[in-house]
């Protein structure tokens, strides 16, 4: 338990979780896509169409609980990486 609190860190908005696999509600919303539609680069961050309008969804998915990926590269370099839809 000490390990996992230790390694968790805010979210940074690199879009490594949503760009490697999609989301149940994501699925729910749009049906399973290769990449999630509700995924877009606000010109700094990654953001989520569907956290940023349902806070349900924020809830199901512990936003705001911290980086499930603490240790990606991708965390250092926050830049737009997928083509928009």
């Amino acid at each position: 338990m000490f390990a996992l609190l230790f390694l968790q860190r805010p979210c940074v908005g690199c879009g490594f979780c949503c760009a490697k696999a999609q989301c149940p509600p994501g699925r729910e919303a749009y049906g399973d896509r290769r990449r999630c539609p509700g995924l877009f680069w606000d010109g700094a961050r990654y953001r989520c169409r569907l956290v940023m309008t349902d806070a349900q969804v924020a809830a199901v998915l512990q936003v705001g609980e911290g980086c499930c990926r603490p240790l990606n590269r991708w965390r250092k370099d926050v830049r737009e990486r997928v083509k928009p839809l």
